[in-house]
């Protein structure tokens, strides 16, 4: 056999015995990170199992715990928004009215009641008007002009001082579509009439 024949039977060994060990190794490790990956997955898979068990009780108990808070806190909300029974009595008494007619027209539509400042000016279509209501019992406009029936005009909002702010109330009268603010003022309106005699009418 020449020289060159045992070179070429020797690379081609070479070649078949790399390929033997390639093949044979890449097996291995391939079946090693497989039984890797499966074992990652058994233990991944436990532990949802264990956690989605779990998880879904807590969740349940969770929304259950929610929900009941919830209508709880409507169910307070609701109460507070509510006008007290008395209040509604003694608002049909003054008025004249029977529980039969406040049904059939709802106190709130007929007459000026008190609201929340952050109610104020809340609807867009109502009219948004100031008055002061100074420390000799007058209530007048942004003009200085005296409001003859303030009782007509906002109710009985002047006894509601306090209720929600020490120097505002802030009145509704749906009838007329009007928003009203009324601001103390520590001054008396004479005081302010003597100030300025060409805005005021007396």
């Amino acid at each position: 056999m020449s020289r060159g024949l045992y070179l070429a039977a020797f690379v081609a060994g070479v070649t078949i015995g790399s390929m033997a060990t390639w093949f044979a190794v890449k097996k291995k490790y391939e079946k090693i990170a497989q039984d890797e990956i499966e074992s990652v997955k058994e233990v991944f898979a436990r532990k949802e199992e264990q956690t989605g068990a779990k998880s879904a009780s807590e969740i349940g108990q969770e929304v259950t715990r929610d929900l009941n808070n919830g209508i709880a806190r409507m169910a307070a909300n609701q109460a507070k928004e509510k006008p007290d029974v008395a209040e509604y009595a003694a608002l049909i008494h003054k008025y004249g009215g029977t529980v039969d007619e406040e049904k059939e027209a709802p106190m709130k539509e007929k007459y000026p009641y008190v609201i929340p400042p952050e109610e104020f000016g809340e609807f867009e279509d109502y009219e948004r008007i100031s008055l002061t209501y100074y420390a000799d019992g007058v209530l007048a406009d942004d003009n200085n002009e005296v409001v003859d029936d303030v009782e007509d005009i906002v109710g009985d909002a002047l006894d509601h001082f306090g209720e929600y702010e020490d120097d505002s109330v802030f009145v509704r009268c749906d009838e007329r579509k009007c928003d009203y603010e009324i601001l103390m003022d520590q001054r008396t309106f004479s005081e302010i009439a003597d100030n300025n005699p060409h805005q005021v009418e007396v």
